[in-house]
C-alpha cells in the first residue's frame, strides 16, 4: 500500500482558500480514506415484493436506476451505492386492478446493503377476481374468460384468472376444450356470465364421463340400437307406473306423485319427456307438476323437483304465475313438458309457463334460465327477456339448446353461455308447409319434437296441409330445411323416405346413428335409418296396453321418447307409465356349422351326434340332420320360464315317422313346458307336458323345407306354416318349464327324423307379418317378395305392396294350403305404382315365381321396366316358350306343355357377363347372351299383367321374388325343391336326355262326358318329358277319371278295372331300352288280377296275380320272363299309395319301395319289341284269349317317370325325394 507524505497534505490544505476550516470529523475521515483506506465496491439496494396479481408487475425506480418486478419475491437494484449515499425508491404499477404501497423507501447507505424496502400489492379499489372450481375432471379441461384469459385444469381444484376486473365490467366464462369422453358443464350456466359487482366471482364446473347425444348422457358416442331391435324383433316392457294386466298390473291408472315408490306402485299422470344419465331417468310428470327420478335398474321412483311444498322464490320475468325457483320440491313448474340434460343439470321446458328452467342434479336447485313468461315470439340477447308460445320440446346438441316453439311454428335457439335466444327456422305465426334453402323462410305446420345428430336437426311436424313428416334443418350455411320422411298422409305405413307415412309423429330421439319416432295417434314406435331413409315399425299397432312383441306390444298415445344409448324409453301418456324396448329374441341357433347361440351365450350341446347338412338357403353345413332315434340338441341352460306371449320358430325338412316326433321343446316333454310336435300325417300340434293339442289342418309334405312357428298370444296357442296361420286353436295353460330347451326331441324319447335349421325363441307373441318375414327362404338380396298368403304385401326390403285390380282371388298353393296363392282370370292383376328398388339398366337380378297356367295364350307372370326394345324385365310365357322378359328381346326356351302344373320359373341375369339364365324347376334350360338389356325405370310393377294392357295371365301364381343379385343353382333348388329334370343324365336336347317319358296327373286333359261318374273324364294324358308321347282314349266309356285328391291329397288318375279304362298310343321304340329306371306312384284298390300299370310292347310293369297280387314285376313278354320281380310281399294293404322304383341294366336290377330296396329276383337278357301291344297305361294287354284280352288296374296312377338308363343312386334318390314331397310319402333315405 502506498504512503502519502504528511507535508504534502499540509501543503494541499494551505493552498485551499476556505473561509474557515470547520468540518465534521466524519467528512475529514471520509476524505482521508480515499488516500489511506482499501478500495470500496458499494452496497446493494433491494427488498421484497408481495401480493402481485397474475399478469401484473411493478416498476421500481431509485434515481436513474429502474427495475421491473413481475412476481412476488425479493428484488435488487442493479446499481450499487456507496456508504453515505442517499436512496429514495418510488414505484409504478403495471396491470389492471393492481394497487401497491411501499415502506422503507428512502435512507442513507451505511456499511451494509439495504434489504428492507417493502412493496405490498393487492387489488385496487373496485377490482375483483374471477375464479373457477372444477370437479370430476380426468384429462385436461381449458376454461376461458372473455375469450382470452385461460386456465387449464388437469385435476379437480380451484384457480383464478390472471386478469382482475373492475366493478361494472363483463365476464363470460366458457369451457373451450375438454377431454374426449368427458362432459364438463357449469353447475349454473346463468352464473357463468354477467357483470362484476362488488365481490369476487367464483364459478363451478362439474365434469362427468360420457357423451351428450340427443340431449342425453351416453356412455359412448352412439350405438346402432335400431338394427338390433329390427333383426331380433322388438319387445316393449313397462319400467314404472301402472303395469298392464298381462304383466301383473291392473291396467292404465293415473295417480299422484309420492316421495318414493317401487316400480309397480309408482303412479304418473300423463308423463311427458324423459331425460337420461348413467343411472337414472328424469321424467316430466306433467299433470302432477313434478320431475320424477327413476332408478333404471329397479324402477324405484322418487320426486326430484317441483310440487311447491313451500319456501320457493318467485321466478324472474314478466309473468310469474305458478313459477317458483328453489330447492327440490320447494320449486314450482307451470306445465312442464320437455326435459333434457348435460349430465350436470336438467333443463326443463314449460309449455304453459313459456320458460326454460334449470335443475342441478347434485342439489336439486331449480332456477330460471330463459323466458319472460309472456306468450310471444321475441328473440333477445338476454334469455330472461325472450318469449315463447307453448314450446313443446327442447334438446341439447353441440353445446346449443334448440327449442320447438310450437304455437309460433318456429325452431328457436338458446345459447347456454349467454342465454341469448334466436330463431333458426320457421316464421313466427306463419304455420304452413314449405321447405327452403333459408331456414327462416321455411314453414312448419305444427312442429312438436326435435333432436340433433351430426350437422342436422330433425323435427317432427304434424297436421293437415303438409304435416305428418320428419323435417331436417342444416346447421351450416343458411340452415336449409327439407323433408326426409313422410308424404303428408296420416297413416302408419313403412317405406323409404317420402313414400313412408306417419300417423301423428310426436316424439323423436336418436341413438347417435339413426332416429326413433313415437306416433301419438298411430300408437307405434318407428325407426328411421338415416343412411337409407328406411322407416320401419318396431312395436305397436292399435291403442292398448300390453307388454309384448312387435305389433302385439300395445301402447296408448306414446308421445315421448328418449334413449341413453343402450335402451329406448317411452313416456306412454295414455297408460300413465314409462316403457322401454328390448330385443325380443332370446335364443337363435342358426346351425351354420355349429350349435352356437347367435344372440347370446346359451349354446347348444350335440347329443347323439346329429350331422351337418345343407340348409333351407342352399348353404352346405347350415342345418343339422337328425336320425329320429337318439339325436337331439340341448341348450346349455334354461331359456326362460315364460308361459304366455311367446314365439318359437324353425325351418324343418321332415323325413316322416310313424309316431309323433318333437321339433323343439322347452321343458320336459310329458311333464311340463311346451313344444311343437309333428305326427305321421305331417300335421303339427302343440305339446304341453302330457297334453297334445289338436292337429293342424295344413299338413307338411316330407322332404321339403318348410317354416314352422308356434305362438302363444293372450293365452291362445297358434301354429303357422310358411308364415300362414293354421285355423287350429288351442288355449290350455302349460306348466312352467323345468328343464332346458331342446331341438329334435321333447326330452322323453320322441325324436325328430329329418333336418332342422335356424331355430329362434322369442319373448313375446310376434305379429303375423313378422312371422311371415321369418319364413323367407333365401332372404339375401331380396328386393320384393310376395308369398301371397291372403294378401299382396311385399315382405322383401322395398315395401312394394300391391294393389288388387279386378279382384284377384285367393286359391290353394302348390302344397294344397288354402288362400296361399292367387288365381288370375286373364283380366285381373296386381299393381304397384312407382315401385322402389327394382333393377334398372344392366344390373344383376334374379326373378322367380311359382305358376300354374290354365291357358295356351301368351301370358305374363311379372313385368316391369318400359315398353321399349330391351328395356323391360320379368317372367313371360310365350307359348311354346317360357323365359325372361326383355321387350322384343326375351331370353327364352322352348318348353314342353305345362298346363295345370305348378312350375317354378327363375330368370337370372348377370350384369357382369351380360348372360341370362332360365331355370325351370331348378334346372338350367337356357343361357343367352343379352348385351342390349337395359331395363328402364319402372312407373309400375305388375304381377299377372304385361306393362302394357296387351297381355295378362290365366291361372295361379305364388311366391314371387325379385332379387338384386344372381342366385346360385343351390339357392334356386332350395326354393324349387328336387325335380326329375335335375338328374345328371338329363339333357336339354330330348334325344340326348335319359328322361324319355313322364306322365303326371296334372298333364291329363279331362272334361265331363261318358266315363264312370260322368265328370273329369280323361281323354288324353300328355307326356311332359319333351318326347310328346301323349296317350289318349277315344272311347268315352273307357276313359279314366281325374281325381284332384286321391293320392294322399294329391291328384291321381283313377283307373276303373271293371270299366276297362286305359290310355294308350302306338308302341314307342325309344321306351324299349335295355337299361332303364322307372318310377311309379300308384295304388291298387282291388288287389286281384294281374293289373297292368305300364306296358310298351313287350315291356311290362304290372302287379302279377300271385299271392293275392302282392308282388310287383318288371316283365319281358317277348321272353315270357320277369326281368326283376319282388321276392316277398310288396304290398298287402288295400289302397296303399305306393312309390315304386326300379332299375334294370339288362342283367340285374333292384326294386325299391319308398326309396328302400326290397327283396327281388333278377333275370338277365332282354328281347323287348313292339309286337305284343301298344303303349298302355292302366292295363296289361295280352291281345289274345278271352275278352277283354287283358288285365286292367283298379286303382290310381300318379307320376310315372321313365329313364332309358340306370340312374346313379344320388339321381334316383333325388327323383324319389321329389315324389316323396309331392305325394306326402316317407322314404328310406335322406334328401338334398
Amino acid at each position: 500500500m502506498k504512503r502519502i507524505p504528511l507535508f504534502l497534505v499540509c501543503l494541499f490544505l494551505s493552498a485551499c482558500s476556505f473561509p474557515k476550516l470547520i468540518r465534521s470529523p466524519l467528512d475529514l475521515f471520509a476524505f482521508l480514506r480515499i488516500f489511506t483506506g482499501t478500495q470500496f465496491t458499494g452496497q446493494t439496494i433491494g427488498g421484497v415484493v408481495s401480493g402481485l396479481l397474475p399478469g401484473t408487475s411493478v416498476t421500481l425506480t431509485n434515481g436513474g436506476d429502474s427495475i421491473n418486478v413481475a412476481s412476488d419475491g425479493n428484488f435488487t437494484f442493479p446499481k450499487r451505492l456507496n456508504t453515505g449515499d442517499f436512496y429514495n425508491v418510488s414505484l409504478s404499477t403495471n396491470g389492471v386492478g393492481l394497487s401497491c404501497s411501499i415502506a422503507n423507501a428512502q435512507g442513507v447507505v451505511q456499511s451494509t446493503s439495504i434489504t428492507n424496502i417493502s412493496i405490498t400489492c393487492g387489488l385496487g379499489a373496485g377490482f375483483y377476481e374471477v375464479g373457477v372450481n372444477v370437479t370430476g375432471v380426468t384429462g385436461t379441461i381449458t376454461v376461458q374468460n372473455n375469450g382470452s384469459d385461460t386456465l387449464n385444469f388437469s385435476s379437480s381444484g380451484f384457480q383464478k384468472f390472471s386478469i382482475v376486473q373492475p366493478t361494472g365490467s363483463n365476464f363470460v366464462i366458457t369451457i373451450s376444450s375438454q377431454p374426449v369422453g368427458t362432459v364438463c358443464s357449469f353447475d349454473n350456466p346463468t352464473l357463468a356470465f354477467g357483470t362484476i359487482g362488488a365481490a369476487n366471482v367464483n364459478v363451478f364446473v362439474t365434469c362427468v364421463s360420457g357423451y351428450i347425444v340427443g340431449g342425453n348422457l351416453f356412455s359412448t358416442t352412439g350405438s346402432d340400437l335400431g338394427t338390433n331391435l329390427i333383426n331380433r324383433k322388438t319387445y316393449v316392457r313397462t319400467l314404472a307406473g301402472s303395469f298392464p294386466t298381462n304383466n301383473g298390473g291392473t291396467g292404465p291408472t293415473s295417480g299422484p306423485a309420492v316421495a318414493s315408490a317401487t316400480a309397480t306402485l309408482a303412479r304418473f299422470n300423463a308423463p311427458s319427456m324423459i331425460a337420461a344419465d348413467s343411472n337414472f331417468l328424469y321424467v316430466a310428470d306433467t299433470s302432477n307438476g313434478v320431475i320424477r327420478k327413476i332408478d333404471k335398474s329397479s324402477g324405484v321412483t322418487t320426486v326430484f323437483a317441483g310440487g311447491n311444498s313451500g319456501g320457493g322464490i318467485t321466478c324472474p320475468g314478466t309473468v310469474v304465475i305458478n313459477c317458483l325457483d328453489g330447492v327440490g320440491t320447494a320449486a314450482q313448474f307451470n306445465g312442464l313438458v320437455g326435459i333434457t340434460t348435460n349430465g350436470n343439470n336438467l333443463f326443463v321446458l314449460e309449455a304453459n309457463g313459456n320458460r326454460i328452467r334449470i335443475v342441478n342434479l347434485a342439489t336439486a336447485l331449480v332456477s330460471t334460465m330463459a323466458g319472460s313468461g309472456n306468450a310471444g315470439s321475441s328473440d333477445n340477447t338476454s334469455g330472461i327477456l325472450a318469449s315463447f308460445s307453448n314450446p313443446s320440446w327442447l334438446t341439447l346438441h353441440n353445446g346449443m339448446f334448440y327449442v320447438v316453439d310450437r304455437n309460433n311454428c318456429t325452431i328457436r335457439t338458446l345459447n347456454p353461455n349467454t342465454t341469448a335466444v334466436g330463431t333458426i327456422a320457421g316464421g313466427a305465426g306463419l304455420c304452413s308447409f314449405a321447405n327452403s334453402p333459408i331456414g327462416t323462410n321455411a314453414r312448419f305446420v305444427s312442429p312438436i319434437a326435435i333432436v340433433g345428430l351430426g350437422n342436422y336437426l330433425y323435427v317432427t311436424d304434424v297436421g293437415l296441409g303438409g304435416g305428418y313428416k320428419v323435417r331436417r334443418i342444416s346447421l351450416s350455411g343458411t340452415n336449409a330445411v327439407d323433408t326426409i320422411a313422410g308424404d303428408g298422409v296420416q297413416a302408419s305405413t313403412d317405406g323409404f323416405g317420402t313414400s313412408a307415412q306417419f300417423n301423428d309423429p310426436h316424439g323423436i330421439t336418436t341413438d347417435g346413428v339413426n332416429l326413433f319416432i313415437s306416433e301419438w295417434l298411430g300408437h307405434r314406435i318407428r325407426h328411421l335409418n338415416l343412411t337409407t331413409n328406411r322407416v320401419t315399425t318396431l312395436v305397436g299397432s292399435v291403442a292398448g296396453y300390453a307388454d309384448n312383441a312387435s305389433g302385439n306390444g300395445l301402447l296408448n298415445f306414446p308421445g315421448y321418447i328418449t334413449t341413453d344409448g343402450q335402451t329406448i324409453y317411452i313416456g306412454d301418456q295414455g297408460n300413465h307409465s314409462i316403457r322401454y324396448l328390448q330385443p325380443a329374441e332370446l335364443l337363435q341357433y342358426t346351425f351354420d356349422g355349429n350349435t352356437n347361440d347367435s344372440v347370446g351365450t346359451n349354446d347348444g350341446t350335440l347329443l347323439g351326434a346329429p350331422s351337418l347338412t345343407r340348409d333351407e338357403n342352399g348353404l352346405s353345413n347350415g342345418a343339422y340332420e337328425f336320425d329320429g332315434n337318439s339325436q337331439y340338441i340341448e341348450s346349455t341352460s334354461n331359456v326362460t320360464n315364460i308361459t304366455d306371449n311367446l314365439t318359437i320358430s324353425a325351418w324343418i325338412q321332415t323325413s316322416g315317422k310313424v309316431t309323433n316326433q318333437f321339433i323343439f321343446y322347452n321343458g320336459t316333454g310329458g311333464v311340463d313346458g311346451y313344444g311343437l310336435a309333428i305326427d305321421n300325417s305331417g300335421s303339427l300340434r302343440i305339446a304341453l307336458g302330457p297334453l297334445l293339442g289338436p292337429l293342424t289342418f295344413m299338413q307338411l309334405p316330407p322332404n321339403r323345407w318348410m317354416h314352422v312357428t308356434m305362438r302363444r298370444l293372450s293365452g291362445n296357442w297358434q301354429i303357422f306354416i310358411n308364415g300362414k296361420a293354421d285355423a287350429m286353436g288351442y288355449a290350455t295353460n302349460p306348466g312352467i318349464p323345468s328343464s332346458r330347451f331342446k331341438v329334435g326331441d321333447g326330452g322323453h324319447g320322441f325324436h325328430f327324423k329329418g333336418k332342422i335349421s335356424n331355430v329362434q325363441f322369442f319373448n313375446g307373441a310376434l305379429d303375423d307379418d313378422v312371422i311371415q318375414k321369418l319364413a323367407i327362404q333365401v332372404p339375401s338380396g331380396l328386393i320384393s317378395y310376395y308369398p301371397f298368403n291372403g294378401n299382396g304385401k311385399d315382405y322383401g326390403d322395398q315395401f312394394n305392396d300391391l294393389t288388387n285390380f279386378g279382384t284377384v282371388a285367393p286359391t290353394n298353393d302348390r302344397n294344397g294350403f288354402p288362400s296361399s296363392a292367387y288365381y288370375f282370370n286373364g283380366t285381373n292383376y296386381f299393381q304397384k305404382s312407382n315401385p322402389n328398388g327394382l333393377p334398372i339398366g344392366g344390373s344383376s337380378r334374379s326373378i322367380c315365381a311359382w305358376f300354374k297356367s290354365s291357358s295356351l295364350a301368351a301370358q305374363y307372370i311379372i313385368s316391369f321396366g318400359t315398353s321399349i326394345d330391351s328395356t323391360a324385365s320379368g317372367l313371360v310365357i310365350l307359348q311354346p316358350e317360357v323365359g325372361m322378359l326383355g321387350w322384343n328381346d326375351e331370353a327364352k326356351v322352348i318348353q314342353e306343355d305345362f298346363l295345370n302344373q305348378w312350375v317354378h320359373l327363375c330368370g337370372v341375369y348377370d350384369g357382369s357377363t351380360q348372360y341370362a339364365s332360365i331355370y325351370e324347376n331348378g334346372t338350367l334350360r337356357a343361357y343367352v347372351y343379352k348385351n342390349l338389356w337395359s331395363t328402364g325405370i319402372s312407373s309400375n310393377l305388375f304381377i299377372g299383367r304385361l306393362i302394357t294392357t296387351t297381355g295378362y295371365f290365366s291361372g295361379d301364381i305364388d311366391d314371387v321374388r325379385i332379387y338384386n343379385r344372381t342366385l346360385s343353382v343351390s339357392e334356386i333348388r332350395a326354393i324349387s325343391g328336387p325335380y326329375p329334370t335335375q338328374v345328371s343324365s338329363w339333357n336339354q336336347t330330348v334325344a340326348s336326355s335319359s328322361l324319355k317319358f313322364y306322365l303326371m296327373p296334372e298333364s291329363a286333359n279331362f272334361s265331363n262326358g261318358g266315363c264312370s261318374g260322368g265328370v273329369n273324364c280323361v281323354s288324353t294324358w300328355d307326356d311332359r318329358s319333351g318326347n310328346n308321347l301323349h296317350l289318349s282314349q277315344a272311347t268315352v266309356a273307357s276313359q279314366p277319371v281325374f281325381n284332384a285328391t286321391s293320392l294322399n291329397g294329391t291328384p291321381g288318375i283313377r283307373f276303373i278295372g271293371p270299366s276297362l279304362t286305359f290310355l294308350s298310343r302306338p308302341c314307342e321304340p325309344s321306351l324299349l331300352s335295355t337299361s332303364n329306371t322307372i318310377f311309379a306312384i300308384y295304388n291298387d284298390t282291388e288287389m286281384s288280377g294281374s293289373d297292368g300299370i305300364f306296358q310298351n310292347g313287350a315291356k311290362l310293369l304290372y302287379l302279377p296275380d300271385i299271392a293275392s297280387n302282392k308282388l310287383i314285376s318288371f316283365f319281358d313278354l317277348q321272353l315270357n320272363d320277369p326281368k326283376v320281380i319282388s321276392s316277398a310281399i310288396f304290398s298287402n294293404t288295400l289302397g296303399e299309395v305306393i312309390m315304386a322304383s326300379l332299375h334294370f341294366d339288362g342283367t340285374t336290377g333292384t326294386i325299391y319301395k319308398y326309396g328302400s330296396p326290397v327283396g327281388s329276383t333278377s333275370s338277365p337278357g332282354t328281347a323287348y319289341n313292339c309286337a305284343p301291344a301298344d303303349l298302355n297305361m292302366g292295363r296289361y294287354f295280352w291281345n289274345s284269349g278271352v275278352y277283354p284280352y287283358g288285365d286292367y288296374l283298379n286303382g290310381h296312377i300318379g307320376d310315372f317317370i321313365y329313364y332309358d338308363q340306370v340312374l346313379s343312386s344320388s339321381d334316383r334318390e333325388l327323383v324319389e325325394c321329389y315324389l316323396s314331397s309331392k305325394y306326402k310319402m316317407r322314404i328310406g333315405h335322406t334328401c338334398p
